[in-house]
């Protein structure tokens, strides 16, 4: 959410969250009025702002080539890998699923920091040939030189050995062969990772103490998303644990009174809302689902208009309606209500209705097979 699209590589969406452009604007400013104008001091101000322009569009490509191999990696090896997003941290690509084995794990977390190293590398070289040709202190040579050194701090970074960050994925893949249980893996990396988030937002509060402001907020800002990611990927895996198998249609709530679309509001909201406590209404013929009707569509509508207002005009089309199958898997439907925030699903065949899905119902699902677990391991 807050992303859009601005391109496509090798079937990859390439989207950029709002929170890009911030941190872009940024950085431009620091580059042209911070580094450039204090290391170059005989530049102008047309030459600094040109190169920091420049540097952090190359800057921003690196990082997106980080993430596309990644991915490019993840595709190779049969796994689904949706989109790429470039957000206020970098960058992340959504992958379909997990990896399968922790040599898969290994492969897709160590190529991104070996093309941050291989670009450091690319750039560093080019930096030796402006300086053997007598050019180090014009904006090539200098926009080649810091690129070398933020594109090996960046592989540095990658590789601490804290999940989610890159490292902390070689770390969970070497574990994982070792104790054969991604989920136990996957809680000491995640650990790991929580250990060095603190070692950031520490570092930050000396920085800014030392007198460092802004270097020092954003090790704190840092350390707490690295914090924040490592409990939320954990919690997720636990999550896709419990679901594990669990299909759609095994979960279909078929627990509903559907309303023909003639039906007045007044009578809707009288008979299925207050008299069958429905939250969503569908709108039906036979079993070809037209929409639903909703509370949001329901406050569209002042009262004094139920009456001569139809379900059918008041209704959400199916067309706009997030939908899904009996045989996809709950996980999957879990997350599609979570992203758009909405309680419950239909489930279709076709355009035949099955019922809904609901987030209660799956959360149900989960606390249930959570603790019998629980009590599997003690027992």
């Amino acid at each position: 959410m807050g992303a859009f699209r601005i391109g496509r590589i090798a079937g990859i969406d390439i989207r950029i969250h709002w929170s890009w452009f911030a941190i872009f604007l940024l950085l431009t400013w620091w580059l042209a009025h911070g580094f450039f104008h204090e290391v170059y001091d005989d530049w102008t101000l047309t030459q600094e702002w040109a190169a920091a322009v420049i540097t952090t569009i190359l800057f921003f490509s690196s990082i997106l080539l980080h993430e596309l191999s990644h991915s490019l990696m993840a595709k190779r090896l049969g796994l689904p890998v949706t989109s790429i997003t470039l957000f206020i941290f970098g960058g992340v690509s959504a992958l379909g699923a997990e990896p399968s084995s922790a040599r898969q794990e290994f492969q897709v977390a160590i190529v991104g920091p070996l093309t941050s190293f291989l670009l450091g590398g690319l750039f560093g070289l080019l930096a030796l040939i402006a300086w053997r040709y007598d050019y180090s202190g014009r904006p090539p040579a200098a926009i080649a030189e810091y690129l070398a050194i933020i594109n090996v701090a960046v592989g540095v970074f990658n590789m601490l050995p804290g999940f989610p960050l890159d490292g902390g994925r070689v770390l969970r893949s070497a574990l994982w062969a070792r104790s054969q249980s991604m989920l136990r893996a996957t809680r000491w990396a995640a650990t790991a990772g929580t250990v060095i988030s603190f070692g950031l937002i520490a570092a930050g509060v000396v920085s800014v103490l030392a007198g460092s402001f802004i270097g020092g907020v954003w090790f704190i800002v840092i350390g707490w998303f690295l914090r924040n990611a490592a409990e939320t990927s954990y919690q997720q895996l636990l999550l896709r644990q419990a679901l594990e198998g669990a299909k759609v249609g095994a979960m279909v709530n078929r627990n509903f009174h559907g309303a023909p679309p003639d039906l007045s509001l007044e009578r809707l909201v009288h008979d299925h809302i207050l008299g069958q406590s429905q939250r969503c209404v569908p709108i039906v013929v036979t079993d070809d689902l037209l929409g639903l009707v909703t509370m949001s569509d329901l406050k569209r509508v002042p009262p004094g208009e139920w009456s001569s207002t139809s379900a059918f005009s008041a209704m959400t089309p199916r067309e706009k309606l997030y939908t899904v199958s009996a045989q996809d898997d709950l996980t999957q439907a879990l997350e599609m209500m979570a992203t758009h925030d909405i309680h419950q699903l239909p489930v279709m065949e076709g355009r035949t209705f099955l019922g809904f899905v609901t987030r209660a119902d799956v959360l149900r699902l989960i606390q249930i097979r959570t603790e019998v677990g629980a009590v599997g391991r003690t027992s």
